[in-house]
């Protein structure tokens, strides 16, 4: 039986940090201003709606990551869960499969590669950084043998409206993604699914006491990211209608760094799904415009590490202070 006064702890660490999410809503907010007055072009409506479309697939991996990195873990294999989930879908439309097929063919082929991750982080306690960095590296190899280097393209546009189509002037893109915040919103704040995850990511040996089971519920969360993964790449593929060689290679330091400059504590115990979109969408206004502005695509990578690694040292000096009792 578990003790619910035990959990409560990890329930008020878990509350959204309301002051990260406002930096970051004012950082997007200043960013978008300096990129409107650089380029004419920013602020149409056709570029917003781009920039959404090009942002669905980050922002569904990063729900996923958001749970994950709440109990503590991590997954940096989640961009080859993606290709390898892409490939399936791309040959089982070369295969003459309908959609009906291949869309759950896909979404099962992420769960799969999920659990295996959770597999390895909990039966065989590999730390989870070095379990998905070496799945990282067998799912990419498996990628190039598939495809052999080369694209898979002139796939049909079935699942297109998904990406490009609206509902009531609505963008379809804004509406799926949505729904997978909804639901994984539903997944942490109301049901014990979630309450366990924080737990957990507070102090795992505490979550053991009270008598959840944090291996299943560990397997759990890898499988969910990987199943995002999966509907990511049927997006991925629905928008572009072809799988590239070198599909997923940045999301997992994307959805990763999304996460974290969202408010979400590497630590584990303390997330937010409302801050991590807001991660995606300062990532991607700076990535759209660079672009605009003509600046190199190597910047992004720069700027959107070197975040990184500004949000975790502040975070750990952060959490110094508080240990000194400042």
């Amino acid at each position: 039986m578990q003790d619910a006064t035990a959990l409560r702890p990890a329930l008020r660490l878990a509350s959204p940090t309301a002051t990260r999410e406002l930096a970051l809503l004012i950082a997007i907010l200043v960013v978008g201003t300096a990129f409107s007055f650089a380029s004419p072009y920013f602020l149409t409506s056709l570029n917003l709606i781009q920039m959404l479309r090009t942002a669905l697939e980050l922002a569904i991996v990063s729900a996923g990551m958001t749970l994950v990195i709440i109990m503590g873990g991590i997954d940096v294999s989640v961009g080859g869960i993606l290709a390898v989930s892409a490939i399936i879908i791309g040959k089982g439309y070369q295969a003459g499969l309908p959609s009906i097929v291949v869309a759950p063919l896909g979404l099962l082929t992420g769960t799969l590669l999920g659990s295996w991750n959770g597999f390895l982080a909990t039966k065989l306690k590999v730390p989870p950084i070095i379990a998905t960095l070496g799945s990282m590296y067998i799912f990419s190899a498996v990628m190039f043998l598939v495809i052999g280097g080369a694209w898979i393209s002139g796939l049909p546009g079935t699942l297109s409206p998904m990406i490009n189509g609206s509902v009531f002037s609505i963008p379809a893109a804004a509406i799926v993604i949505a729904c997978v915040y909804a639901v994984c919103w539903l997944l942490l704040r109301q049901v014990s699914f979630g309450r366990h995850l924080y737990a957990i990511g507070c102090s795992e040996p505490s979550a053991r006491l009270v008598g959840i089971n944090v291996d299943r519920t560990k397997i759990a969360a890898y499988a969910l990211l990987g199943c995002l993964a999966g509907f990511a790449a049927l997006l991925y593929v629905a928008r572009l209608r072809n799988v590239e060689i070198n599909i997923g290679t940045t999301i997992a330091l994307e959805a990763i760094a999304a996460t974290i400059l969202g408010g979400t504590s590497i630590r584990g115990g303390v997330g937010s799904l409302v801050g991590t979109l807001l991660g995606v969408i300062f990532i991607r206004v700076i990535q759209n415009g660079l672009v605009l502005v003509g600046v190199s695509s190597l910047w992004e990578t720069v700027i959107i590490g070197s975040l990184l690694i500004i949000v975790l040292a502040a975070d750990a000096l952060h959490n110094r202070k508080r240990a000194r009792g400042f």
